[in-house]
C-alpha cells in the first residue's frame, strides 16, 4: 500500500510504501505518522478510521490526474471545430477506456491523506458531498 499526506505535526509532505504495517516517522520532524492506527489497520490495512488523523470517514475515487483529464477535454473541444464533433466522440471513448483502466484511491475527508494500491480501498464508500461539507465546517 502507498501512502501520501502531510505530516500532522510539521506539515511536511510524506510519501512512502507500506509492504506491511510498521511505525513510520516523519522524515522532517521524526514524529509518528500513524498515531491513530487501529489494530485492524495494523493487521490487514482495513480502514475503520483514518490512521493518520483519526477521522471516522474515508471515501474512494478514481486515481486519475485531473490536469490530464482537463487537458484531454480541452484538446477535444478545440479540435471539434475542425472535426465537426468527431474529436469529442474520440475523447469520450478514451475517457471510458481510462475509467475502466484506472484503479481507486482511498482519501480521508479531514486530512486529505491518500491510500493507493490496497484491495481494501474498494470497500470504501464513494465520495459524499454532505460528509465533505461536514468535515470542512469542523475545521473552521
Amino acid at each position: 500500500m502507498e501512502f501520501s499526506s502531510f505530516c500532522p505535526h510539521c506539515r511536511h509532505f510524506q510519501e512512502f510504501t507500506l509492504p506491511s504495517f510498521e511505525l513510520k516517522a516523519c522524515t522532517h520532524c521524526h514524529k509518528e505518522i500513524f498515531p491513530n492506527a487501529t489494530e485492524l489497520f495494523k493487521e490487514s490495512f482495513q480502514f475503520n478510521q483514518c490512521p493518520h488523523c483519526g477521522a471516522a470517514h474515508l471515501y474512494r475515487q478514481k486515481d486519475f490526474n485531473r490536469k490530464l483529464g482537463i487537458t484531454l477535454l480541452a484538446v477535444g473541444i478545440g479540435l471539434s471545430f475542425f472535426t465537426y464533433g468527431i474529436s469529442l466522440l474520440l475523447v469520450t471513448i478514451i475517457d471510458a477506456w481510462l475509467y475502466k483502466k484506472v484503479g481507486n484511491v482511498g482519501c480521508c475527508y479531514s486530512c486529505k491523506s491518500q491510500f493507493r494500491n490496497s484491495p481494501k480501498v474498494d470497500n470504501l464508500e464513494p465520495f459524499d458531498l454532505e460528509l465533505h461539507d461536514y468535515y470542512q465546517n469542523i475545521k473552521q
